[in-house]
């Protein structure tokens, strides 16, 4: 809505009154016209100062102390000590918008005392919340509390992939997928192999309706604006005629052509001795700390940065947390088969 309010200032209505030549007939028109200018822009400014509550955590590494506070005044102080372990938790919001309702997912590092919990870190984007929550309890020099509820200690942050112990739900969950998952598993002396043929006949469905309901939009409500529509055509159909009927089946029938190439491409998840490959990617154990789920996206983590491969075209949704737990499992195999011995 900032944003929106200062284009409409800068981008639209100096222009146009620029444009009609009521600038310079009058000095006294010309000062209104500036402080209306002026107030338009800076009003949305002064309404997100006034009730936007920016609060910000500080970490002072000298004194050992961490201050909690609200724009610029601090409202708690406490001790590195008072912190007994760090954990990641989310809570989710409805946004109602014109088309419908949007759900927004927060992501918190959460400090955890002797009575109380503090929210430390906030932020909608997973991968910088997990770095926040990392990073504040290396500081911190506690543990960080996993999903299992396992507490994890700030010098076995980051340990690699292969060197983590899995949790028991982990390695001792059933590894089958749904048959409408298409999903089949290879496994030799060199690598295992997770492929899948997910190819739901409602996903072609959808395309091919959202398609020919896109395709008509862009042909005949744009392209009778300009007399570009079939309905307007003179055989021989002009060159921009042409070109326009061209645009539109390539704009409308993209829904499709995106289903189809998901359905063609290659789906393929491979774990050797020290590498995880999706398709022809490589990630080698070394270099990467974490396999995280959230929602329908895998991410391969470390400190510096992150990877994000969807399942939405690889499985059924009830089997998107089956396929993180193989890979974990596999990674442990092919890597050494004992974790715990594995680790060092």
């Amino acid at each position: 809505m900032l944003l929106g309010f200062d284009i409409v200032t800068l981008v639209i209505f100096i222009p146009t009154f620029y444009v009609t030549g009521i600038f310079g007939e009058d000095l006294f028109i010309n000062i209104f016209l500036i402080v209306i200018f002026f107030v338009f822009f800076i009003i949305p400014h002064i309404f997100l100062y006034i009730f936007q509550k920016s609060k910000w955590t500080e970490f002072n590494s000298d004194t050992k102390t961490i201050h909690l506070g609200e724009r610029n005044k601090i409202i708690k102080s406490l001790n590195f000590n008072q912190i007994r372990h760090t954990s990641i938790s989310e809570y989710t919001y409805t946004v109602k918008t014109k088309n419908g309702s949007r759900t927004i997912t927060v992501f918190t590092v959460l400090g955890h005392l002797e009575a109380e919990t503090l929210q430390l870190a906030e932020s909608t984007n997973f991968p910088e919340i997990r770095s926040f929550g990392e990073t504040i309890t290396k500081i911190l020099k506690t543990s960080i509390q996993n999903e299992s509820g396992k507490l994890i200690s700030y010098s076995e942050l980051d340990l690699p992939i292969h060197k983590r112990i899995l949790p028991k739900e982990i390695s001792e969950s059933e590894i089958t997928f749904q048959p409408d998952s298409q999903i089949t598993i290879t496994r030799t002396n060199q690598e295992s192999l997770l492929k899948s043929r997910y190819q739901p006949k409602i996903f072609v469905f959808v395309a091919i309706t959202v398609s020919f309901a896109l395709t008509l939009i862009i042909h005949f409500v744009i392209g009778s604006v300009f007399d570009l529509s079939i309905e307007s055509w003179k055989f021989p159909p002009s060159y921009f005629q042409l070109v326009f009927l061209i645009v539109s089946l390539s704009i409308g029938f993209f829904p499709l052509a995106y289903v189809w190439w998901n359905y063609k491409k290659r789906k393929e998840i491979r774990i050797t001795k020290d590498s995880i490959y999706w398709n022809d990617t490589c990630y080698v154990f070394q270099k990467w700390e974490e396999i995280l789920l959230k929602e329908n996206k895998l991410y391969i983590v470390n400190d510096l940065e992150t990877k994000t491969h969807s399942l939405f075209f690889f499985c059924l949704p009830g089997d998107y947390p089956i396929v993180r737990n193989w890979i974990l499992i596999e990674i442990g195999k092919q890597s050494g088969g004992n974790e715990d011995l594995g680790r060092f």
